[in-house]
């Protein structure tokens, strides 16, 4: 009898150890987690900050001080929430002062539309949307140029390699023509070599390939591009009503000719591909050279092999002279190392200048360590729970005899759930900055977790709302300088209200 008894507790046990963690198995805690805040239900969190330490180099002690006055006075609440197979929701981010709400901004979403109300751009009971498809970064663009904006290419880029697999293999058949015609032309530029670097052997093919017929060349694709009605046609089931208009249809052709020919680039293309003995890729570099009336002047991006791994490197000149230089090297298990380096124009007032500059070039630079761990899903059967927990390092060490210290940054972050589907995720975090020196820190503090969904409103179903994207540029432009001009305002009476600055109390716009 006992041993049967032991027999089935055995059984039992293991079925509840099997069974119970299989709930789960659908996901993982971190895709458990979008799931339900973004996708069919809703999230809630608080965020609050501590200062500790006396103060740091990196730092202005006024700016400081207020930091140190405002930090356990403050903080924010995010939350958001959606409808189970809708593509609409809301999320809204409030900042309370002493518990009592000082600023809030709620961005809302539907199938149609984008919308926000936002203490700094009116007050919480102004409303302001615009089309999904909208290019948003016009607002911005409002206060520099007219209304001849051509919407940036990065975001059409973008479009299209976020599309789906089924768009891109119809796409591949017709860029494929464009990549073979592209590498007929650079062979006409190639040139062969061979050399010895670190005691590698190398063969080495490089192409220099000179300003006018590089913008020759670019011509002869776009008219081959525009003649290519199957390529356009695709191209429109990606990308915005503004970009197609823009780019997309063939009478901007000349338009884009006259931009080539007024358009001055200062040097030539450099490609260079270096292989070692046993065809093994040692380098892959590309630089370019940029308008004589931009903020860039030439930029080279490489991609070196080494013993440690692969190294990406970043480097250019600005039209001031100034020279940056940025490097990382992808070592095994989420580590990441590299340096920056900037060469100013002239003398600057900053902590990283250091003494052995030139009498009227100065440096800035510093070498970074970074570490990140993910973590593994953990399933506790005592209390039913799937843990993770993931950590992240940034480590910066300024070069030379600069007068900023050793500063760390640090994001501590832990997920948790049931086994049910159902059940509640947990995501609490913790970023910390340190001044390695003077001990000095600030802290941020997240807790959060999923919730049940709740009310929000639909951005179409707004009557007094303004349509920010129908405005003409005149009236676009005022309002962004509007919503810039009680910013300024809303944030300085944050500062008085929050015993910063005198003569000013109990000051929360609405």
């Amino acid at each position: 009898m006992m041993k049967r008894l032991t027999a089935w507790a055995l059984a039992a046990l293991m079925l509840l150890s099997l069974c119970a963690p299989a709930l789960a198995d659908t996901y993982t805690l971190a895709e458990k987690f979008y799931i339900q805040a973004f996708r069919e239900s809703a999230y809630r969190g608080t965020v609050t900050m501590t200062v500790e330490g006396n103060g740091s180099a990196v730092i202005g002690a006024a700016e400081w001080a207020a930091l140190k006055t405002l930090a356990p006075k403050l903080s924010l609440t995010v939350e958001h929430t959606t409808t189970r197979d809708r593509d609409e929701g809301q999320a809204a981010f409030t900042l309370l002062l002493n518990g009592s709400e000082n600023m809030k901004t709620t961005l809302m979403y539907d199938e149609k539309l984008l919308g926000v109300s936002s203490t700094l751009m009116g007050g919480t009971n102004a409303y302001f949307t615009a089309a999904r498809d909208w290019d948003l970064t016009r607002l911005a663009q409002s206060l520099l140029q007219g209304d001849n904006v051509w919407p940036p290419v990065w975001r059409m880029l973008l479009a299209a390699n976020n599309a789906s697999d089924e768009w891109k293999a119809r796409a591949k058949e017709r860029t494929t023509i464009y990549e073979t015609k592209l590498g007929l032309w650079l062979n006409g530029y190639a040139s062969f070599a061979t050399g010895r670097e670190n005691n590698i052997s190398y063969s080495e093919l490089s192409c220099l390939i000179p300003a006018q017929a590089i913008k020759a060349e670019i011509k002869q694709l776009l008219v081959d591009f525009y003649n290519d009605a199957e390529l356009l046609t695709l191209l429109r089931e990606v990308v915005t009503a503004q970009e197609a208009a823009a780019y997309l249809q063939p009478a901007v052709m000349n338009d884009l000719f006259a931009m080539l020919d007024e358009l001055k680039l200062q040097g030539d293309v450099k490609i260079v591909r270096r292989y070692d003995s046993m065809g093994g890729a040692l380098l892959d570099s590309i630089t370019l050279p940029f308008a004589e009336n931009g903020r860039l002047s030439q930029l080279t991006v490489s991609l070196v092999t080494e013993e440690a791994g692969k190294k990406w490197v970043l480097e250019g000149i600005m039209n001031d002279t100034t020279e940056f230089a940025f490097s990382c090297l992808t070592g095994e298990e989420m580590i990441y190392t590299g340096s920056v380096e900037l060469l100013l124009p002239q003398q600057e007032n900053t902590g990283f200048v250091v003494s052995d500059g030139t009498a009227d070039r100065k440096s800035i630079a510093f070498d970074y360590s970074l570490s990140w761990e993910p973590g593994e899903d953990q399933y506790t059967l005592s209390n039913d729970r799937f843990t993770r927990d993931m950590k992240g390092t940034l480590l910066i060490r300024p070069r030379g005899a600069s007068n900023l210290p050793e500063q760390s940054v640090t994001l501590e972050a832990s997920l948790a759930s049931g086994s049910s589907q159902r059940s509640a995720t947990q995501l609490n975090g913790k970023l910390t900055w340190r001044d390695m020196e003077s001990g000095a820190s600030i802290v941020l503090d997240l807790a959060s977790r999923t919730v049940s969904p709740f009310a929000y409103n639909r951005p179409s179903n707004l009557t007094n709302a303004v349509r920010v994207d129908l405005l003409n540029q005149e009236s676009r432009t005022a309002l962004v300088q509007s919503w810039m001009n009680r910013a300024a305002t809303v944030f300085a009476q944050l500062l008085l209200s929050g015993g910063v600055a005198p003569g000013f109390s109990n000051g929360q716009p609405k």
